[in-house]
């Protein structure tokens, strides 16, 4: 990875990218640490069918994937999944209501640099369906029946795994 050139801290040229996740200065011995970024993901189901969106932006534009996004500073998993859902379908779930599943190790590529993410899966159990208005990152919703789902329609590694979990051990 050689998308830095400059140290953030004294502004000398020439960083050295070490062990896959650091990058340090040979000038002033600033190390910045490329850690994992933390994700979450929702697995909402009603019935036989669980809710799948279209991505609308890059990466994997167009494939499946489940409602969810980054966590923000100072946010527990949580708090960042109800907040994503309230953004990406405009509806609200308590904190409480969510049911952790399980966490997958994931690559999201972005802007010519490689992230790494670990992604944390929730379920809800939905009585009906609810009405949903879908936000900025969703194209479209799909609800589908958990033996219809082709896993290779979703985008990203994590989700299919989830995804693939979800069917093999909850339905």
């Amino acid at each position: 990875m050689k998308q830095f050139n400059f140290c953030p801290h004294c502004g000398n040229e020439g960083l050295d990218w070490r062990e896959g996740k650091q990058w340090f200065c040979n000038n002033c011995e600033f190390t910045y640490y490329h850690n994992s970024a933390a994700a979450v993901g929702a697995v909402l189901s009603c019935q036989d069918e669980i809710l799948l969106t279209v991505r609308k932006h890059n990466p994997c534009q167009g494939k499946l994937d489940l409602p969810g996004g980054f966590v923000d500073y100072h946010e527990s998993l949580e708090v960042a999944l109800s907040r994503e859902i309230r953004e990406e379908l405009n509806l609200l779930v308590s904190t409480q209501s969510w049911r952790y599943l399980f966490s997958y190790g994931n690559r999201y590529p972005y802007a010519d640099i490689q992230y790494y993410t670990t992604d944390s899966f929730f379920h809800l159990q939905l009585e009906d369906k609810p009405e949903i208005v879908v936000g900025d990152d969703v194209a479209e919703i799909r609800w589908m029946k958990t033996n219809q789902i082709a896993l290779e329609d979703i985008g990203l590694d994590s989700v299919r795994n989830a995804v693939e979990h979800f069917i093999k051990t909850d339905s």
